[in-house]
């Protein structure tokens, strides 16, 4: 906890350069009242001090504010000159000080309660990601798992985009999504989504059976007709063996290496949408078999919108490949998606207003066979 020392010093929701800017005009403005003392009469304004206690209240709390007042009023009475009306103009002086300080002290206790109250909130949908958005576990299998979340409205926590990891005993499974909409209903949509794939991914043996029962569950759970979702499903059996399917979600990244390549996949309609578009014939898509150093990296479309001034989008893939080319990471891909978000957030001069999240499994290498850059890229079985 801070001591009151603290306490007095800071204003709840101002930095310190807000309170060192605060404090720096405050004293300047007495530096110029009581200079303005020693000038000639006609320059004489004592009466600037009365803003020195509104200055104190932008950035501090109420015992500063308070010493700013009785410091201003104790100058004001000790140039009062001895002259006949000079007493009353000083009296009105410390009232207007005295009702400015009362009228910070106010408006400081306003501030504070509407910090406790975004505090409030922020804690809350803090909350809510976490039951809603299970971190992965931080190993399954051989994998060492990460997740990154860019929620696209200001002070929110969670939004529309989603993703899961499951250990089970048809390999692991991974589904990464982005819900229609934004706001309360598409969090309302991506939990149904979440839940279904949770419930049902120790069940089904087949991707396109568990595809089909998060498709059923959104469109039993949701009044909403155009209510629906993209995702992606990927499964990766014990030996490394990974194949994907995609309910019209862009495919993950294979980053092995220095090269980057994409996950071949199995397209469906959006989960919600299959009484309203045709499913495809059954064609499964190639499997890839992962090795020891490779890096599989699913996102949503947050990400590669996000846009520069001259409205290009993120080129995610050559970004990517520059960076592993410049830094190869490590078996950690925390530090590879915490990258990936403040590279896209730097390069979107142009705006980002969509949720974006990321998630990786990495394999690490084996130590018996180092990982070495720039071999072949994953091959088709």
């Amino acid at each position: 906890m801070r001591s009151d020392r603290e306490a007095d010093g800071a204003g709840y929701g101002v930095g310190r350069v807000g309170r060192a800017v605060s404090l720096g005009t405050a004293a300047l403005m007495y530096c110029v009242m009581v200079g303005l003392q020693f000038a000639p009469d006609g320059w004489q304004t004592p009466s600037v001090v009365v803003a020195v206690p509104a200055l104190v209240s932008m950035a501090f709390r109420p015992r500063m504010i308070v010493a700013s007042a009785v410091l201003a009023i104790g100058t004001r009475w000790a140039f009062v000159p001895d002259e006949p009306g000079r007493v009353g103009a000083a009296i009105g002086t410390t009232g207007v000080i005295a009702i400015i300080a009362a009228l910070g002290i106010y408006l400081v206790h306003r501030r504070e309660q509407a910090a406790a109250h975004l505090v409030e909130i922020s804690s809350v949908a803090e909350a809510a990601q976490r039951a809603i958005l299970r971190p992965p576990p931080p190993v399954v299998g051989p994998f060492r798992t990460a997740a990154a979340y860019r929620a696209a409205a200001q002070y929110a926590r969670v939004g529309g985009d989603l993703y899961a990891v499951a250990d089970t005993a048809f390999g692991i499974r991974a589904l990464i999504g982005d819900v229609r909409g934004k706001g309360l209903d598409a969090v309302a949509t991506a939990a149904v989504i979440l839940g279904s794939f949770h419930e049902a991914a120790q069940d089904h043996a087949r991707l396109a059976d568990l595809a089909d029962r998060m498709d059923t569950s959104l469109r039993r759970h949701l009044s909403d007709s155009e209510a629906f979702g993209t995702a992606f499903l990927v499964e990766i059996a014990a030996d490394g063996t990974a194949h994907g399917l995609s309910c019209g979600h862009p495919p993950p990244l294979v980053l092995r290496g220095t090269t980057v390549t994409e996950l071949p996949v199995s397209p469906r309609p959006p989960l919600g949408l299959s009484g309203l578009l045709p499913l495809p014939a059954e064609d499964p898509a190639p499997a890839v078999r992962l090795r020891p150093g490779d890096t599989l990296l699913l996102y949503t479309d947050g990400l590669t919108e996000a846009r520069a001034a001259d409205g290009s989008f993120y080129p995610l893939l050559p970004r990517l490949t520059a960076r592993l080319q410049a830094h190869p990471d490590g078996p950690d891909p925390a530090p590879l998606l915490a990258w990936l978000h403040r590279d896209a957030r730097a390069f979107a001069t142009g705006g980002a207003d969509d949720d974006a999240a990321l998630l990786a499994l990495a394999w690490p290498p084996d130590p018996a066979h180092p990982r070495k850059l720039g071999y072949p890229g994953p091959a088709p079985l």
